[in-house]
């Protein structure tokens, strides 16, 4: 008799514990179901004409590239240094071409802006998300041409101080607008950008420096998930 009852107070534990993990495996989907998810879409897409550099050739690749009127922004995770950021795959390679036939040896690498999943309170800034890489991304398109037009001698100095002010003040609007909070990190980068925007705003510009600009804001919004996360 003690034995059955020692088996019948075994079995109703064991139910007890199946059924409060049953209950708690249920209240966790529900509450993840029940939790605010919104996406970040971005579709922004870039194509940098690069050369390949290894860590100890780096600096010397970047310097060349530099002082040979590309921007020389070091890309260390992909050992490459960048000379310049196309929008259409058509223009980056109509330049790989052209460059190629001078005997420079470079190449296009093509990158997409990923979306990201933005949970909880944090779900309701995705709309502002989204229209901080548009206003990001614009201001690069802003520099682009303005790059364009020095080399072009079709925009003068003060056309060009005029749009990297421009870009200088759009930047830093975003940080201030944004707040602290989920922007935290995201506001650190657009104020270093701004502070380069800044920094460039002050003397002679060139082209280059224009395109180093260019291609840090168009990495801002690849990484943008990164300081969301």
């Amino acid at each position: 008799m003690r034995v059955r009852l020692k088996r019948a107070g075994c079995v109703f534990i064991a139910a007890l514990i199946l059924f409060v993990i049953v209950v708690g495996i249920f209240l966790a989907i529900f509450q993840w179901k029940g939790k605010k998810r919104a996406t970040v879409e971005l579709g922004q897409e870039y194509f940098f004409l690069v050369r390949d550099c290894d860590s100890l050739t780096a600096g010397v690749v970047a310097g060349d590239s530099y002082l040979a009127g590309g921007a020389g922004y070091l890309l260390e995770k992909e050992n490459v240094v960048v000379l310049a950021c196309y929008y259409k795959k058509t223009d980056a390679e109509f330049v790989e071409g052209t460059m190629s036939a001078k005997g420079v040896e470079v190449r296009v690498l093509s990158r997409e802006a990923e979306n990201f999943t933005l949970t909880g309170k944090r779900a309701s800034e995705r709309a502002r998300a989204e229209a901080n890489a548009k206003t990001v991304d614009e201001v690069s398109h802003i520099l682009y041409d303005t790059a364009n037009g020095l080399e072009r001698s079709s925009v003068t100095q003060e056309g060009a101080r005029a749009a990297v002010t421009g870009a200088l003040q759009s930047l830093n609007g975003l940080a201030t607008d944004n707040g602290e909070g989920v922007y935290a990190l995201w506001n650190v980068e657009l104020r270093r950008a701004a502070r380069r925007a800044r920094e460039l705003s002050t003397g002679i510009l060139f082209s280059k420096d224009l395109r180093y600009l260019q291609i840090e804001l168009c990495f801002l919004v690849l990484n943008m998930r990164e300081y969301f996360a």
